[in-house]
């Protein structure tokens, strides 16, 4: 087996002794890093030249990818901080820079290490639970939470795993953290039922009405609903929305669309109509 073809079925990240236990050599492994197939990412480490770069850069930090790191990775409903979240022992030592294994780590403004032993996953990233949990460490409960939701909806993770990962959270934010729901399908629905529910109320999920179909949210006799992250939306997708808003009406309900920019930068402008909207 070719030296690339293992580190690709390895994820894109391998360590030496595998490597080794599938045939390769040291002089293999040498000439392969000349040629510019593979490339050493730190003493120990091999990926291929095009591997997913944040993993690289955890590897190369001296640990495994963790928090919104891993969870982008794996897929689940996160919002990118700029940062390398990466979990490492409690005792380790020789931490190098994300960017230059020749050099130590020292202070920098986009590495996060995470003081932390053990951890199920694989050898250069966290499993879903436990990389959610180091989130709790450095993330909003809301962003958590949304994460937890769709490694759950997703079969990365159950109730039961979730609930037992945050068990030796503080009180306070361990009941936050605890109101996960798999049924919201995106990030931006996540967040808004997440903060609806802070204020009191509740948000009812994928809620199925006649003649409109799935909305995201419904809040009493209101209707949320949350454009994605897309600017611009086929003329299809436009009429179809302006038919399931003159459903609502004559359902008796109170259509209210909100684009992602208004919730994430404009939540004091958009609870308020939400409340303006329910008081009528």
């Amino acid at each position: 087996m070719r030296e690339s073809d293992a580190i690709h079925r390895r994820g894109g990240l391998a360590a030496t002794h595998e490597l080794l236990a599938d045939g390769a050599t040291s002089h293999r492994l040498t000439a392969a890093v000349r040629s510019g197939t593979i490339v050493r990412v730190r003493q120990g480490w091999y990926g291929l030249p095009h591997a997913d770069e944040p993993l690289t850069a955890a590897v190369r930090v001296g640990g495994r990818a963790t928090a919104t790191t891993a969870a982008r990775a794996l897929g689940l409903a996160s919002m990118p901080d700029g940062l390398i979240h990466v979990r490492v022992d409690a005792h380790a030592a020789r931490l190098r820079d994300p960017h230059d294994a020749k050099r130590r780590l020292g202070p920098r403004a986009d590495v996060c290490v995470h003081w932390r032993s053990g951890g199920s996953g694989s050898r250069h990233r966290l499993a879903a639970v436990e990389a959610i949990v180091d989130m709790a460490d450095c993330q909003p409960p809301e962003r958590v939470v949304a994460a937890a939701d769709s490694a759950i909806r997703l079969g990365l993770a159950t109730r039961t795993a979730w609930a037992r990962g945050i068990a030796d959270q503080p009180h306070r934010l361990r009941r936050l953290l605890e109101e996960v729901d798999p049924r919201s399908e995106s990030y931006l629905e996540s967040i808004a039922r997440f903060r609806l529910r802070r204020l009191g109320m509740r948000p009812r999920v994928q809620v199925e009405i006649p003649r409109v179909g799935r909305v995201d949210l419904l809040v009493g006799r209101v209707v949320v609903e949350l454009d994605g992250w897309e600017f611009h939306r086929d003329r299809e997708a436009f009429e179809r929305d302006r038919e399931r808003d003159a459903e609502c009406v004559r359902a008796g309900l109170i259509p209210l669309r909100f684009t992602s920019r208004q919730l994430l930068r404009r939540w004091a402008w958009m609870r308020s109509v939400i409340r303006d909207a329910l008081a009528s």
